[in-house]
């Protein structure tokens, strides 16, 4: 009963864009589905998240900046801007103090944007170092499909449980859950993707390590801080 009272103390906002919103989410992850549906399951799929694997021949055939590459880190940055905009606007947090009048839909589109290029960065900083190290081309690209995928839906995973905590509880208490679990995730992954060059490269263990220092552990603690994507968001509000 008390969860019940706490759910209905919340205010919503703006139907008409939390539908738009919704429904632009969805239509992308269908359209996806239905005409990417091997990049879906290697993406999406929980046993492909769970094992990773090295099998996928048609990953190794297409660029990695490829339109069934890019759509799931789109899918991501919309996903999880959708659901933080919705709690800040809920619970009138301070970074939606504007004088500018801008509906939910648009906070929700200026939003994506700082994740999106956080990611694409993190892309980046990786092709960098991997520039610099040699492996096979082969191992490169295991590499990048195992960082995106376990990044996508462990980071989706903990804004789910986030919202629902946010949900039933209090916006710091959620607050604290989402930062304790990114903090969880930027020392799992790295572990996660030793574990397994470990067991299908232990040739070139040490270097894959070396990346996964450089191009991972470091980069994540160094952007560990959420409130960068809300002073950039507050950046991108000053320019209108």
């Amino acid at each position: 009963m008390f969860f019940l009272i706490q759910i209905q103390k919340k205010s919503f906002y703006d139907y008409n864009s939390i539908l738009l919103s919704f429904f632009i989410i969805t239509l992308i992850f269908t359209y996806y589905k239905i005409n990417y549906s091997l990049f879906f399951k290697k993406y999406f799929h929980l046993k492909n998240i769970i094992y990773l694997g090295n099998q996928e021949d048609f990953f190794f055939r297409s660029q990695v900046f490829s339109f069934g590459n890019t759509i799931p880190i789109l899918l991501y940055s919309i996903i999880i801007s959708f659901f933080s905009v919705f709690v800040f606007e809920d619970a009138n947090y301070i970074v939606f103090e504007t004088n500018i009048d801008l509906s939910l839909f648009q906070k929700w589109i200026l939003f994506s944007l700082p994740l999106l290029l956080f990611i694409f960065l993190r892309l980046i900083i990786i092709f960098i170092t991997l520039r610099f190290i040699q492996l096979t081309i082969k191992i490169k690209k295991i590499f990048i499909l195992n960082f995106l995928r376990l990044t996508i839906i462990l980071s989706l995973l903990n804004v789910f449980s986030s919202y629902i905590i946010y949900e039933l509880s209090s916006f710091d208490f959620a607050f604290a859950y989402l930062n304790f679990i990114k903090l969880i995730i930027i020392f799992a992954r790295p572990i996660i993707l030793y574990s397994y060059f470990k067991r299908i490269s232990y040739d070139n263990i040490s270097k894959i390590l070396l990346v996964i220092l450089i191009a991972d552990l470091i980069p994540s603690i160094i952007l560990y801080d959420n409130l960068l994507f809300i002073d950039f968001f507050k950046y991108l509000i000053s320019l209108f």
